[in-house]
């Protein structure tokens, strides 16, 4: 754990990504695989629809598509396949199993949040994503342990806009100095966090990204840095600020 000099901030919350923070890393080809099955299920390419699914990445995660069949529409249109209803269906079912197996606690995730709230910290959630999270959120064993979750779909924000970090403090009730952001590092959330006035700390993956939707300061991240949930509430509990 790294750690620079202290100085006397008290912290009242912690805001956390969602994917590879608090759910356990997924194996990459297990998820591109979900993907191609995607296509297929919508009765188009599967490698163009993959393509797709990342190179619109942005659409689905800003809300420009709107609904998960809108998701599967969108990326179809821009292959310029028509897709029927029934097709799209299929398509968003087996995206709807993809994603509850993906949310999958790390081991030490829901002690975490229990432990934290346990011990006074207001929690949060900013997790870039398309609109089937939101659906499946309050399934979710973390739903209830989250005080704020926001979902950049339904904010049409994404990490690193200071403007998502920023509602997430508002709706908290704490100013952005007075929490710590954890995250991955996709999409250089860390340094977002940092510029509005967040505490940032990286909690560490052992697998790498791939090259196709890889958007992460991982590498060149040298902050605060954790390898398990379990050791956030000794890291903040004194309320110092590093």
């Amino acid at each position: 754990m790294k750690r620079g000099g202290v100085d006397q901030v008290r912290v009242q919350a912690v805001v956390f990504d969602l994917f590879n923070t608090l759910t356990a890393p997924v194996d990459d080809e297990v998820y591109m695989a979900s993907i191609r099955a995607m296509g297929l299920a919508a009765g188009v390419d599967p490698d163009g629809f993959t393509r797709g699914w990342f190179d619109l990445w942005r659409e689905r995660f800003d809300g420009t598509f709107g609904t998960p069949d809108d998701d599967v529409r969108g990326v179809c249109a821009a292959m310029e396949a028509p897709v029927e209803a029934a097709a799209v269906e299929r398509a968003v079912e087996i995206r709807e199993q993809s994603l509850r197996n993906t949310l999958k606690p790390r081991a030490d995730a829901v002690a975490t949040l229990a432990r934290l709230r346990a011990l006074g910290f207001k929690t949060a959630l900013i997790s870039d994503c398309s609109a089937d999270l939101p659906n499946l959120w309050p399934t979710t064993p973390y739903a209830a342990l989250i005080d704020v979750p926001v979902f950049s779909c339904v904010e049409g924000l994404i990490k690193p806009d200071p403007r998502i970090y920023r509602r997430a403090c508002e709706r908290l009730g704490s100013a952005a100095e007075n929490c710590v952001y954890v995250g991955d590092g996709g999409n250089h959330e860390l340094t977002g966090a940092m510029r509005v006035g967040m505490r940032a700390v990286l909690i560490t993956t052992p697998e790498e990204r791939a090259a196709a939707y890889d958007r992460s300061e991982r590498r060149s991240w040298r902050g605060e840095a954790i390898e398990a949930l379990s050791e956030l509430p000794k890291l903040i509990a004194d309320g110092r600020r590093t």
